[in-house]
């Protein structure tokens, strides 16, 4: 067909239904009730290079036709053009030029809008006139400075989409993927209705999000951000519950340097690996959140809630300022706490701090009762007048620590010290000096630091460390545990009791063990764990085992199965 004229006509009911209109022209038409959908044979509407510019539409139904470009055509063209009850649902508006369009109930319901420029156009709605967006493909459309209030998104592909200056105020965004869209500073994002968006490889650099829920009847947004850039983004006290920032499949670590979420809901949510560094996290809630192997370096987490949360995985909190927080069920193995800040925080028994760097760390005043420190490197930490009852303290290193009006802590000096137990659990630490440490009742923890030391249980189930230097320890009634640790001297271990309800051999950083028996002691010396090896029993002494005889059948019953060396019997 012939392409047509119909330019400052006004059309009133026309049915093109199904007609090849490319390269016609509407320049300033008005079109009140026409027909551009499909006619009874299901043939669309061929509007391709079309021009639309500064057209008034009104009532018009152009679902499914075909504004995308041929080899012969453009894409058409709306710009500046008025559309008012306008059905472009399912409409092939590819590559089309929107910019400075109004519109007033819009349906652009699954068209596809792919590379579409929509330069200021006003898609805004209000109340009941919101613009309909569902399942509508914008991929890499622009959107510069467009006005998109109270927009419906839900279910569209807006993959690569660019929003920068856009108002996205109140707009629904239920279900969509802006997977690697374009934000900027300029970018108005509040009252957003949020739930299983995909933001993943998105630059939200600098975006100010404000005033974030989930759907009436949700408690999270389970969104995702996966490798995106949110390099000082800032999203205060809103709903982010659920939401992943884990790294992307392709390696792309999620960018969260200097962004700002206090006061935000941030329970269960995914910060594996994230980089963000001076993140400022006041007030936040990141109950159950993983945080595995992320750095948050300098991070501000003062008063934040952190119940259950996992920071393993070499996480760094170095510098971080925790002050006041909920550490209830905090997991921190292995995390990196160097200066951290822990003041009035509060852990519990299911806190657990093994093989954590608290070096130099700020723990006044805090409670971590019945926190589990196994192996933590306390050196120069500051522990004045924190409760640090029933907390289990096995291997920790306490160098240089400040204890002025410690609770839970018995602590030696440089010299040669004799300190004795209460009648309940009690942790005992000699430091440097030839100690005598006496547990008493409970179950206790001795820690002989460096020198010759002497330590007894006493009754209970204790826990002894001789540490540095050629030790003695004496378990006591109880099952116990003598824990020994590579190159730290050879000790001697008085009534250790064998069988299945005896005492406990723990090792660490021991590959393998050559027993040898010497007359009615047991010698334990470092081995190769070489069968039959020629240098059988020539290796350094350990432990020697006074009056007990060591058989291979204890292996099972009197060694920790954590990190056990490989034994080998003469």
């Amino acid at each position: 067909m012939v392409a047509q004229n119909f330019s400052n006509q006004y059309l009133t009911g026309n049915n093109f239904r199904g007609q090849n209109l490319n390269g016609s022209t509407f320049f300033k038409a008005r079109l009140d009730g026409v027909q551009f959908n499909k006619n009874a044979q299901g043939t669309s509407t061929q509007l391709r290079g079309t021009n639309f510019e500064e057209a008034f539409l009104i009532n018009v139904n152009a679902s499914n036709a075909i504004f995308a470009a041929n080899t012969n055509f453009g894409p058409a063209n709306f710009y500046k053009a008025n559309l008012e009850n306008v059905n472009l649902s399912g409409a092939n508006l590819t590559g089309v030029n929107l910019s400075l369009i109004n519109t007033k109930l819009i349906d652009l319901s699954n068209a596809n809008l792919t590379n579409a420029i929509l330069h200021e156009a006003n898609l805004s709605g209000e109340g009941s006139e919101p613009p309909n967006m569902m399942g509508a493909n914008f991929t890499g459309a622009d959107f510069y400075k467009a006005k998109l209030k109270s927009a419906d998104f839900t279910g569209a592909n807006l993959t690569n989409a660019k929003f920068q200056g856009a108002d996205l105020e109140g707009t629904s965004l239920i279900d969509a993927n802006f997977t690697g869209a374009q934000f900027d500073a300029s970018t108005n994002f509040t009252d957003i209705i949020l739930s299983n968006a995909i933001f993943d490889l998105a630059n939200l650099s600098g975006v100010n999000l404000t005033d974030t829920n989930p759907p009436e009847g949700l408690t999270q947004t389970t969104s995702r951000f996966r490798g995106a850039n949110l390099t000082g983004f800032s999203a205060e006290d809103i709903n982010l519950a659920g939401a992943d920032f884990s790294a992307h499949p392709n390696g792309t670590r999620t960018q969260l340097g200097g962004a700002s979420f206090a006061d935000s809901e941030l329970n269960n949510a995914n910060l594996t690996q994230v980089n963000a560094e001076g993140i400022f996290l006041e007030g936040a809630d990141l109950s159950n959140a993983i945080v595995v192997g992320a750095d948050l370096s300098n991070a501000n987490l003062g008063g934040a809630i952190l119940v259950g949360a996992n920071l393993t995985g070499g996480a760094q909190l170095d510098n971080a300022f925790i002050e006041k927080s909920n550490l209830a069920g905090a997991n921190f193995t292995g995390a990196n706490l160097t200066n951290a800040n822990l003041k009035e925080g509060a852990g519990d028994n299911l806190t657990n701090f093994s093989n954590a760097n608290l070096t130099g760390a700020s723990l006044e005043v805090g409670s971590f009762i019945g926190t589990n420190f196994t192996n933590a490197n306390f050196t120069n930490a500051k522990l004045e007048k924190t409760n640090f009852t029933d907390a289990v303290m096995v291997g920790a290193n306490m160098t240089g620590v400040n204890t002025v009006d410690v609770v839970g802590l018995t602590m030696g000096s440089s010299g040669n010290d004799t300190l004795t137990g209460t009648s309940t659990k009690d942790n005992i630490f000699g430091l440097d000096g030839n100690d005598n440490l006496n547990g008493g009742d409970g179950a206790d923890y001795l820690d002989g630091g460096n020198g010759a030391d002497i330590l007894i249980g006493g009754p209970g189930q204790d826990a002894l460390f001789g540490a540095a230097g050629n030790d003695t320890l004496t378990g006591g009634g109880g099952r116990d545990t003598i824990h020994y640790r590579s190159g730290h001297g050879s000790d001697r271990v008085n009534g250790f009791t064998l069988g299945a309800t005896g005492d406990i051999l723990s090792f660490s950083g021991i590959a393998a063990i050559d027993v040898v028996q010497s007359g009615a002691n047991t010698q334990l010396r470092s081995g190769n764990g070489i069968a039959g090896d020629t240098g059988f029993g020539t290796g350094a002494v350990l432990m020697t085992l006074i009056n007990t005889s060591f058989t291979a059948t204890h292996v099972s019953t009197n060694v920790s199965s954590t990190n056990r060396p490989i034994f080998q019997f003469s």
